[in-house]
Formats: structure tokens, sequence, C-alpha cells
């Protein structure tokens, strides 16, 4: 059935040459027509051309001039509709039927493209290499160099990608390839992982052709070199010129992304805030868009604007449903702002409306049904907290509320005097913290995580100082440095560190904990306090 439609289509076309012909279109206009419509990246078109022009040569004679040309678009045409056996088979009759007309060239270059596209990595490496050194200085030569370092490239060979770019760029100055050449041979060494040669090769893109479309893509690629080696300043920089010299790029929305995580990591909550809003105002199609309106309502309520934070998130809910991802966070945060401001009884109810569903996180479910305790404390309904704390430790005693009731304990038995019960809270706090990875790159936990973590330790070793038990304290002051590297409470430990070092009389390792906080964390109090200890021993 398939068949004979093709050939009514066919017949179809051929019926409608004639007319064209007998109406004074000749196959020479045909031709042209076809000429135009392959230029124009018509390929099936100018296929359809050129198949009339070869059905009609017998009868009407065009010229052979016409009849090669024909016959070479078509295998072109062929080629970039993908169907190879077909273009292989033209590109070989012309071979074979006019070994001496100038289309040899273009159809040995295309035979050559045909292997490259069948996947046939030797034939095609052979046939290249070949074509170059029985046409050096053919117009396809810087081509074919081009599609063998792409063959190698394809293949992961990266260090042969890097010899066969390295000689397309060096033996074909002024090829109109060059710049798509560079970029590649830039991207070989990226793969290589040496960095700062790909980054050389991309500068070149960037510098000598800003107007071409590989500089787009150069410039790109050198901000993910100085991500690769963890230059995060300097890569930020070039994304940032990035945004501003390509803002409708469709690679905007991802590099926006990687900006605003920068400026959110750093505190920047403004920052973070301007670049989040761009992706999802200026790209709504974009499948950043949703994450960037989460997050930027999170940057919001990071900075303090809990109200308009509310506002922020109830909106993500209304627009996203439940059919977002982070819809169940969206509602968490909604309570949050109001908890935080205290309108205790808002927040629980926020809390309260998506506490029974079944689609919900059981980590995010533990944390939602301890802020829902905690408001129900705060507004007097003691018994209603009690019954939630409980649950929390009963169906999720991981979890990272399990660990903010466990903090919350801690504090009360320090404050009680019961020391001994204090410590062992807060140890269970922290280790429910430091032994999960499950949620560490997670958008909700990372920052909670840690804060819990860091907190419940420094409160174990602030316990046993009081104590005076400083070898013990010293222990558990390192534990928040290397447990939880990224908290607020690093610089205290240090110093408190070095404190308890020096009161066990180790001198050296007080002096090295002081000389750390001096150089990392300076202007902050604890820098201006191991300043003074280390004059002290300066003048001993």
């Amino acid at each position: 059935m398939k068949l004979l439609i093709i050939k009514k289509i066919f017949v179809i076309i051929l019926l409608s040459s004639v007319v064209a012909i007998s109406s004074g279109n000749t196959l020479k206009d045909i031709y042209q027509s076809g000429v135009e419509q392959f230029q124009q990246g018509r390929f099936r078109e100018a296929a359809d051309s050129f198949t009339v022009v070869l059905s009609s040569s017998p009868k009407v004679k065009p010229g052979k001039d016409i009849v090669i040309g024909a016959r070479i678009y078509r295998a072109d045409a062929m080629l970039e509709l993908l169907e190879l056996d077909g273009a292989l088979k033209e590109y070989r009759y012309i071979l074979n039927n006019y070994p001496k007309s100038s289309e040899t060239m273009r159809a040995r270059f295309g035979i050559g493209l045909v292997y490259y596209k069948k996947n046939l990595y030797q034939q095609t490496r052979e046939y290249l290499l070949n074509f170059i050194k029985m046409y050096p200085n053919s117009k396809y030569a810087d081509d074919a160099q081009y599609w063998v370092g792409m063959l190698h490239f394809k293949n992961k060979n990266y260090k042969k990608s890097v010899i066969a770019f390295n000689a397309a760029v060096n033996n074909y100055p002024k090829s109109v390839l060059r710049p798509e050449s560079l970029l590649r041979l830039g991207d070989s060494y990226f793969n290589l992982k040496k960095y700062s040669s790909a980054r050389t090769q991309y500068r070149k893109v960037v510098s000598q052709y800003p107007k071409n479309k590989n500089a787009e893509f150069a410039l790109y690629n050198i901000g993910r070199t100085y991500d690769a080696e963890g230059a995060v300043a300097s890569a930020v920089s070039i994304y940032t010129k990035f945004s501003e010299q390509y803002p409708s790029s469709f690679l905007s929305p991802e590099i926006m992304y990687k900006i605003a995580k920068h400026f959110s990591e750093q505190k920047n909550y403004s920052r973070a805030g301007e670049y989040y809003k761009k992706i999802y105002t200026d790209f709504p199609d974009n499948d950043l868009a949703e994450i960037s309106s989460f997050l930027y309502a999170k940057t919001v309520y990071d900075a303090g604007n809990k109200k308009e934070a509310a506002d922020l998130f109830k909106n993500f809910v209304t627009i996203y449903s439940n059919e977002s991802k982070y819809y169940y966070h969206a509602v968490f945060y909604t309570g949050n702002c109001f908890m935080d401001i205290g309108e205790y009884k808002n927040a629980a109810v926020i809390y309260e409306e998506v506490l029974k569903d079944d689609a919900i996180d059981g980590e995010l479910l533990a944390v939602m049904l301890y802020n829902c305790g905690y408001c129900y404390e705060r507004s007097g309904q003691a018994l209603k907290s009690e019954k939630l704390y409980n649950e929390i430790l009963y169906r999720y005693p991981k979890s990272i509320g399990a660990g903010k009731i466990y903090l919350k304990r801690g504090l009360v038995f320090e404050k009680e005097g019961d020391i001994k019960a204090a410590i062992e809270n807060y140890d269970m706090a922290a280790t429910i913290s430091k032994n999960r990875t499950i949620y560490k790159d997670d958008l909700l936990f990372q920052n909670i995580e840690n804060g819990i973590g860091a907190e419940a330790q420094k409160r174990v070793a602030d316990c046993y100082f009081k104590q005076k038990m400083y070898k013990e304290a010293a222990r558990e002051y390192l534990k928040v440095v290397y447990l939880f590297s990224d908290s607020t409470f690093v610089a205290e430990a240090y110093y408190m560190a070095g404190i308890s070092a020096e009161e066990i009389g180790l001198s050296k390792e007080a002096k090295g904990h002081y000389e750390v906080v001096k150089k990392r964390y300076p202007g902050t109090t604890w820098a201006e306090q191991s300043i003074e200890k280390l004059k002290n021993y300066s003048k001993r």
C-alpha cells in the first residue's frame, strides 16, 4: 500500500513537470529551482526537483552539465535527509559514469561523509585521509580534515581529535570551518581535562571570530573550564559576561541558573533573586522556569522578607499545583513564613492542609510535623504538640524532624542542669545529621540539616567545656570543623578547640587553631580574639 502511494506521488511529480515544461518552465528552470531549495535547506523538495530533471533528461536532453549537477545535488540532498544508501549509490554512479567530471571530487568527499554518518570508523578515516592526499589544495580539503577530527571526537578518541583539529586549524587558516575547528579543539582538550589548553582555544574563537556563531559556545565553555577547576568566581564572571552579551541565547537559562546558585551560596540573595526571576519571566517554557520560580521565592524568604515570600510561595502553589515536584516544599515554606513572624495558628493551618497527603515525602513530612507541633506549642496546645513530636520519633526516628526534637530536648536538659542527658540528646541530633547523605543536594534539607547538626555538635563540645573536660571538648569542637565545614559555627569551634588545647597544655596545637581562625575568618570576633591570643604567645 505504502509503495503504491509513493508511486502515485512520483507520477504526480512527473506529470506536473511535464505541465511545467509545456508551459514554458524548462528543465533548466526546474534544476535552478532545486538548487535554490537545497540552499534554503528544503532538502526533500530539492531531491524531488532533481528527480524530475533526471527522469525527464533522456527525452528532453537538457545538457550533460545539468544532468551531472542534478545527480550530485540529489545525492547531497539524500545525505542531508540521512537517506545514506541512496546518496552512496548516486555518488558512486557519478564516479563510474562521469570519471572526468569536475564533480567527481565532490562525489568522493560525499562518500566519506556517508561513511561518517554510517559510523564506519575505519573506512571513514582511511577514505577522508586519502581524499586529503589526493586533493590537498581543493575546496573540500579543509572540510575533510575537520570531519577526520569529528570522527575521532565522536568516538571519544580525544588525543587523536586534538591532532586532527590542530591540523585543520594550522593547515587551513582561511577556512570557514576554522572557528568551529578551534571550538572542537578546545572541546577535545576539555575532555582530556586539560582545561588551560581548552581555554586558550576557546579564547581564540572569541577574540578572532567575535561575530561567528561559535563565539557564543566558546565563551560559555570558558566558564565551564573554570567551573571544572573549581575557580567559581572566575566562572561566574564569565557566565555574567555571557548573560549580558547573549541574553536571548538558549544557553542563557542554564547560565543564569549557575550565577544565581553562586550568589545564593554566597548569601547574596538580592543578586541571586535577580537571575532566578529573569529565568522564569524571560524563558517561561524552559525546563528551569519552574524551579527558578520556587527559588526566587526562597531567596526572598532567606533575605528575611517573610510576608512577600509567603505571597510568592502561594502564587507558586496556585500556578503549578500539586503536579510540581516542589509543591510540598512551597507549602512548607508558606507555613514557615507565618511561623517566623509569630502567626502560629495560621502556620499550623497551612501545614495541616497537606499532612495527610500520601504523596508527600517522608523526610519533608517529618519536618513539617515538627514545625506544626512547634506552632501548637507556641499557641498553648501542648497535648497536640507532644502528640506530633511522638509521631515523628515513632515513624521517622532518623529524620531531620527527629533531630530537631533531640536538639530541643537537649536545650531543656541543659537548662535544667542535667548535662549528661543534654549531651545524649545533642549527640543523637548530630548523629542523625552527619550520617545522612541522601538529601545532600536537596533544596530544602541542605541548609536545615547542616544547621541542626552543627549546632548540636557544638553544644556537645560546650557541655564538656563547661564541665572542664577540655580534652573531650577539643575533640568535639573539631568534629564541628570537619563534619560541618559549611556551618556558621566553624570559626567559633576552631577558636574553642584552641582554648581547650591551651587548658591542657597543648600550646602548639592551640596556636595552630588560632592561626587558622586568623587567616580564614578575618573580621570576625573569633579572629580578633585569636589575634590577641597569638600576641600573648609572642610575649612569652
